[in-house]
């Protein structure tokens, strides 16, 4: 009874909030003094990466060991206090300004687990870079990608005002996608979303594309869970500022 009435207690909440809060505050210091060790760590899905550098370097790490600590207790939290009230909710009165709290708390729950599974079943595939008119693999993934174009507007003090390139996705031979990608304006096909990152000229003249593909399997129940507690939120706030009024 001790460890339930610790679980779905609000202290164990705002307990957990200050220690995610202060983990963060150390790791945004020990990010930008160990750059070298944290420059990879959006190349990567983040548990390889933490596989290998959180446990072989834990000292500039142990920040990363209080976040994810503080996150889980307040996941643990979250669904403990939601199954208690709903027990109690529907052995009572069920309106719906009793239930948004605990649509927040699912929400939140829903945000941390499909953040999980990104973290896990994710994949990046960093720096391929194609000359115009070549083709390299995509990593591990089966298909091929060729540079049919790449255009860049250049502004006149020399900086690129807009840049895209025209490419085609193969499996084997056979082409699978074809598109247009810019910055902010990804190409998707299977899961992955193809970036363009930065261009350039080789040395005999052919421009080139240096591209990333992301595959964030949770990426959609990610922005779902958060839209659900933004709604959640908005009319749990809606009434009590009338109420106030």
């Amino acid at each position: 009874m001790a460890l339930w009435r610790f679980l779905t207690s609000l202290k164990t909440c705002a307990w957990a909030g200050l220690a995610f809060c202060l983990a963060g505050a150390v790791g945004s210091v020990a990010m930008g003094r160990y750059p070298g060790l944290f420059a990879d760590m959006d190349a990567q899905v983040f548990a390889r990466w933490f596989a290998r550098t959180g446990f072989a370097d834990p000292a500039p790490t142990l920040w990363l060991y209080g976040l994810l600590l503080a996150t889980a207790l307040l996941a643990v939290n979250a669904a403990c206090c939601t199954f208690e009230r709903l027990l109690q909710i529907f052995r009572g009165t069920v309106t719906l300004r009793r239930l948004l709290p605990h649509v927040m708390h699912l929400a939140f729950l829903g945000v941390v687990l499909s953040h999980m599974v990104s973290a896990i079943y994710g994949d990046r595939i960093p720096g391929v870079t194609i000359p115009q008119g070549g083709v390299a693999p995509l990593g591990g993934t089966g298909l091929a990608m060729r540079l049919d174009r790449f255009d860049a507007a250049m502004a006149p003090e020399g900086y690129p005002k807009d840049f895209s390139a025209t490419v085609t996705l193969f499996s084997d031979t056979t082409p699978v996608a074809r598109g247009v990608v810019r910055t902010n304006e990804p190409l998707f096909h299977e899961g992955y979303g193809i970036y363009i990152k930065n261009f350039g000229t080789t040395p005999w003249g052919v421009p080139y594309a240096v591209f990333d593909a992301n595959r964030d399997p949770g990426a959609t129940a990610i922005l779902v869970a958060s839209l659900l507690f933004t709604a959640a939120n908005l009319l749990y706030l809606v009434p009590s500022r009338r109420a106030d009024a």
